[in-house]
């Protein structure tokens, strides 16, 4: 195939990680699974994409090497996939350096969770771009590629009609620079539902579970790309909750494949029963990333995430026994909240304590709020009502998110503080490395070098202890 084919897909990286900046965090890695899959889509197309992360590397220097390297310019659009609003200003760079070298380089920039249907504001803070892409684009990638198009394509500027759905497509893991040091990823659903306050999904309907054999065919094929069997899949859902049918099901084709897998997910909770737990264990569930959020009944009820608290609490609690019965990993999300105290966080604090023999760790977040068309300011005035108000004014429209002083008693600052203590409370160094290193660090990565490359962070910067 000529060269004139080739795409050049990138994911954009960040000037720095959004939580401490140091050794540990600079050394995460985290798969853009979405530009992969319109990446895969090309390349049953005709087309000959590469797929590269820009990770915290120096926005400039990263284009000064791709035209070093003969990479750029390319005849057909840049895709720029923009995966968190923290990575805007390294893509403002980014497109900036493109146009300053090469202002011919066309460059399509997409990101469902930062672009939001809004390019008026998405250009005012990235000027350099071709065409801003809204939504999923798996159904509309090919015609992306023929500028002649864009006026016809929808999910764009040019034709803000939904584009249509398709299902997630197969990854092919041989587009990926480098992707021996990534966990491969495969989607198993998309949306959610479940009218959590603080979440974008919150009324994004839940998806059906891809079929299991379709699920088995893409892991024995990322498989053979890897050459081993010991992938460490992270199954990807914003709710991952299979039937009990759909986990006979994929079972079944495990052994049919004659597959032996160790793989991760996120899920809710009070959305997983213990019987659940001892099922997929045994197809291979190795960790189990839990979204508790809170033990406090009056904060579970502020986040929307249950009615009946006592109820929630004690799901969870019959959650975590069974993971740590089937062998299982669970590892707690706590999100500090607007309305949080000191003592609405020692309710937490004393449940994860009652629980610590079933937690292999615990990470701890504050509450940021993203823009998101006008429905973001909506939401951040409702959340002024419970006491938080924004440590940036004009934060939302300038960077696309703002961090919170989440109560009248307890700022910003106060807060990350407490996350990063619970968070060592909870989870010692050998506990951090093991979960990272199952889905965020580099595959060759073993524990001595991690702990040889960190020993000089300070301990005040680390979310473990020592």
């Amino acid at each position: 195939m000529s060269n004139k084919q080739t795409v050049l897909c990138i994911s954009a990286g960040m000037l720095k990680p959004k939580k401490t900046d140091n050794r540990v965090t600079r050394s995460n890695m985290y798969l853009n699974y979405g530009l992969l899959g319109l990446a895969s889509v090309l390349e049953m197309r005709g087309w000959e994409p590469r797929v590269m992360h820009g990770h915290f590397e120096d926005p400039e220097r990263f284009v000064e090497q791709l035209i070093e390297s003969g990479r750029l310019p390319t005849s057909s659009p840049l895709l720029l996939s923009i995966p968190s609003s923290f990575a805007l200003e390294w893509t403002r760079i980014f497109c900036a350096t493109v146009k300053s070298h090469l202002p011919e380089q066309s460059i399509i920039v997409g990101g469902r969770w930062v672009t939001a249907n809004d390019a008026g504001w998405f250009r005012s803070r990235i000027p350099d771009v071709d065409l801003v892409v809204f939504g999923t684009a798996e159904s509309t990638v090919h015609d992306l590629m023929h500028k002649s198009r864009w006026s016809f394509t929808p999910g764009t500027e040019r034709c803000p009609a939904e584009a249509p759905t398709s299902a997630s497509p197969t990854l092919n893991y041989r587009l990926l620079e480098g992707f021996s040091e990534f966990t491969p990823s495969f989607e198993v659903s998309r949306g959610c539902g479940r009218g959590c306050n603080f979440c974008a999904e919150a009324k994004a309907r839940l998806s059906p579970m891809k079929q299991a054999a379709s699920l088995v065919s893409e892991i024995r094929d990322a498989m053979e790309v890897y050459g081993t069997s010991d992938i460490r899949a992270y199954f990807e859902a914003s709710l991952f909750q299979p039937s009990s049918a759909w986990i006979q099901e994929f079972s079944a084709a495990l052994e049919t494949a004659g597959i032996t897998l160790r793989w991760r997910t996120e899920t809710r909770m009070d959305n997983i029963t213990p019987s659940q737990i001892g099922a997929l264990a045994r197809t291979g569930l190795a960790v189990l990333d839990l979204g508790l959020e809170t033990a406090s009944p009056r904060q579970i009820q502020a986040m929307g995430k249950s009615t009946h608290p006592a109820t929630y609490l004690r799901k969870a609690a019959e959650v975590l026994q069974a993971c740590a019965l089937h062998g299982v990993w669970a590892k707690v999300n706590i999100l500090i909240y607007p309305g949080e105290t000191e003592e609405t966080l020692a309710e937490t604090v004393a449940w994860l304590d009652q629980h610590r023999a079933h937690i292999k760790g615990v990470s701890v977040g504050t509450t940021i709020v993203f823009r998101f068309n006008d429905s973001s300011a909506d939401y951040l005035a409702s959340l002024q009502m419970q006491g938080a108000y924004p440590v940036s004014a004009e934060g939302l429209d300038r960077h696309g998110y703002t961090h919170l002083h989440i109560s009248p008693t307890m700022s910003y600052s106060k807060a990350q503080s407490l996350a990063q203590s619970i968070s060592k409370r909870f989870m010692s160094e050998r506990d951090y490395f093991d979960l990272k290193s199952f889905s965020y660090l580099p595959r060759s990565l073993c524990f001595e070098e991690f702990a040889a490359a960190t020993a000089n962070v300070p301990d005040a910067e680390l979310s473990y202890r020592r």
